[in-house]
């Protein structure tokens, strides 16, 4: 039984490690688009559903013009939105004090799709490789648990 639970987690470690290598990946080519200056339309802190809680994100929205073409968008960070837990607070306020109503940001923007844009650089990876390792750790150490009991 052991050696099942470590080999059942193997694929999850891979599957973690996948995860978090693509969302590294679209960091590296957002870190080569073209940018141009925004004006920060709305920028407030937040709340989304996440499971039976909230979290809390900064909510910026910000108009951009890319070859006469005018835009808008929300996308903070590469990847998507910053959650932050109500203990985190300040952190979704910090990012939100960033971009106040009215300033001119720098805009980085896919210039094959110029409508998937970023303030930051920076990048959300999500929950998706953490629940992979946990899984895969989960199962790994019940499996070494269960050999080390027969011994």
């Amino acid at each position: 039984m052991g050696f099942a639970l470590i080999i059942f987690g193997l694929p999850f470690l891979a599957l973690g490690w996948w995860l978090h290598l693509r969302a590294r990946a679209k960091g590296t080519k957002a870190a080569l688009w073209p940018t141009t200056q925004g004006t920060v339309l709305t920028s407030e802190v937040g709340t989304m559903p996440f499971g039976s809680s909230q979290v809390l994100v900064p909510l910026i929205t910000y108009a951009y013009e890319v070859a006469g073409q005018k835009l808008q968008s929300g996308g903070v960070r590469v990847g998507g939105l910053p959650m932050f837990n109500n203990f985190s607070k300040k952190k979704a306020a910090a990012i939100v004090a960033l971009y106040p109503v009215g300033s001119t940001p720098t805009v980085h923007y896919n210039p094959a799709s110029p409508a998937d844009a970023t303030l930051e650089l920076k990048v959300v990876e999500g929950y998706g490789p953490l629940m992979a390792y946990t899984f895969a750790a989960t199962m790994i150490a019940f499996g070494l648990f269960s050999l080390l009991m027969h011994f």
